[in-house]
């Protein structure tokens, strides 16, 4: 039986943004599921659709994704990084995806993995975080590489605004584990250490799920999910589901009792379908019903 025979009533998914990023996701997640749907478009999509890599066939390509997703998506995460290479005008399509995105009842998490010194990540801050900002998103991604106190900029927005900031502890890409996995003198890992800190921050801010979430990708080994158990107060973002390998049923199975706090991102896996809208589609139900069941069948 699909998840989507089990669908809970939307009720109050929409409340409005002075809630906590990790309320709202959880009201989306059951109403929706919970999954991330990565909107990344690259010259290879954007040329595999038939359109030319310009600021005009970028826009056709992210309009075509977020007609396709309509309500059925609870968080949306643009990749800044495919929008930033054509210049201001791909960065004035990011914002018109954030604004369409939040306007279809979604979470807008910009996925630009900033990672710099304090008063230039206030900067980034700014430019990211909260209805008042440049780009007007609901959550962001960062790198803690010059230290987690570095991030305070960000982190303090995100608190005052309702907001969210996910930190980077285990990525997917298999270069990253080299420096994650470094031993610190007291034994712990880089990213064990890491996951420790952004608990003790959540801590600080009150009850239930805090506004510091970490970055993990779904392609973890099982010997190294342990990190999760130090994250009880966390949303995770998982990447690496679909082309990179990793499917709904391994965050199920590794991600364990964190899986409802989780956010499984498809890109490619969805995105390859276009620019059929009724591919997509297809693609974006196959996914979120899968989604759906992880969180939520038999538990």
């Amino acid at each position: 039986m699909s998840a989507a025979t089990h669908r809970p009533e939307p009720g109050n998914a929409n409340r409005p943004a002075t809630r906590r990023f990790a309320e709202r996701f959880v009201d989306l997640a059951k109403a929706r599921s919970p999954l991330c749907l990565g909107l990344d478009p690259s010259e290879d999509l954007i040329r595999l659709w038939g359109l030319d890599d310009t600021v005009e066939g970028m826009h056709r390509f992210c309009q075509t994704v977020l007609e396709a997703a309509d309500d059925q998506i609870a968080v949306v995460k643009p990749q800044c990084g495919f929008f930033e290479r054509l210049g201001p005008g791909g960065m004035q399509v990011m914002a018109k995806v954030v604004a369409q995105a939040k306007s279809q009842g979604s979470l807008a998490l910009i996925d630009c993995k900033r990672g710099d010194f304090s008063r230039t990540m206030t900067g980034y801050a700014q430019a990211m975080l909260g209805a008042d900002s440049g780009f007007g998103g609901d959550a962001m991604t960062v790198t803690a590489y010059l230290g987690l106190d570095a991030l305070r900029p960000v982190i303090d927005r995100a608190a005052a605004c309702g907001a969210a900031v996910f930190v980077v502890v285990r990525s997917s890409n298999a270069d990253g584990h080299f420096l994650q996995r470094a031993v610190h003198d007291d034994g712990r890992t880089v990213s064990d250490a890491l996951a420790d800190s952004i608990t003790a921050i959540n801590r600080e801010t009150g009850d239930g799920i805090g506004h510091v979430g970490a970055v993990i990708g779904a392609t973890i080994d099982t010997a190294d999910n342990a990190v999760l158990d130090r994250l009880p107060l966390s949303l995770v973002l998982a990447p690496g589901v679909g082309a990179q390998g990793a499917g709904i049923s391994d965050v199920r199975e590794k991600f364990g009792d964190a899986v409802r706090r989780t956010l499984p991102s498809v890109s490619r896996g969805i995105l390859a379908q276009g620019p059929s809208v009724a591919r997509l589609r297809e693609a974006i139900k196959r996914y979120r019903d899968e989604a759906w069941a992880a969180a939520y069948s038999g538990r």
